[in-house]
């Protein structure tokens, strides 16, 4: 299996993040206005591949289960 990332605009990523009823903090909307980049893969706890990393913070959450790592 090939490591895949999807490019996602500022709104899609607020809306994506919305979605899986996570709140982004302001250093994580700076982080996207800023041009972060965001990934997802799959969770450590439950195998959820609905996750979202924030390079600036370093922390990756599950949408599913809400575990962070």
């Amino acid at each position: 299996m090939t490591d895949q990332k999807k490019v996602m605009t500022p709104e899609e990523i607020l809306e994506a993040a919305k979605g899986e009823g996570y709140e982004l903090s302001d250093d994580e909307l700076e982080m996207v206005a800023a041009g972060g980049e965001w990934v997802n893969e799959a969770c450590p706890n439950c195998g959820h591949t609905g996750t979202m990393y924030c390079p600036g913070t370093g922390v990756s959450r599950c949408g599913k289960c809400g575990s962070t790592w």
